[in-house]
């Protein structure tokens, strides 16, 4: 075969095969990175949050603080518990992010989940996802 000839079909199938792969480059690009971790030639993906970020947390554990905290005298009663409840829920994802233990999810409402709920805030706050209270 002449080398010319070999040349110009070398070059229309690098055509063919650029305008196949072009379209779905991305695609193809997932499918290679994933065959280049299954052949450990490149490091595995790092595992990613289960939850939301702890920014979102922090950020909803601050608004409810502030709401249960600003509430008025005469405030009903079914709603403080409501935003008690949902603090107490955003205090647990928060330690679920960090890892760090808490025992807000096992206790019933009384006097050791209030104590609970000031040891977890105060954890948080060392942590740096709230801020201290302002007296």
């Amino acid at each position: 075969m002449d080398l010319g000839l070999l040349l110009q079909v070398a070059v229309v199938v690098g055509v063919l095969a650029a305008l196949w792969v072009l379209p779905d480059w991305g695609r193809h690009r997932d499918r290679a990175r994933r065959a280049a971790r299954r052949l450990h030639v490149v490091e595995p993906e790092p595992p990613r949050p289960a939850g939301p970020p702890i920014e979102r947390i922090a950020a909803d554990a601050r608004r409810i603080r502030g709401q249960i905290r600003s509430a008025p005298p005469g405030f009903p009663v079914a709603r403080m518990r409501g935003w008690v409840a949902a603090y107490d829920e955003v205090l647990v994802a928060a330690c679920t992010a960090l890892q760090l233990e808490q025992r807000l999810d096992s206790l019933t409402p009384g006097p050791e989940r209030e104590l609970e709920r000031e040891r977890v805030e105060r954890m948080l706050v060392r942590a740096g996802v709230l801020v201290p209270w302002a007296s």
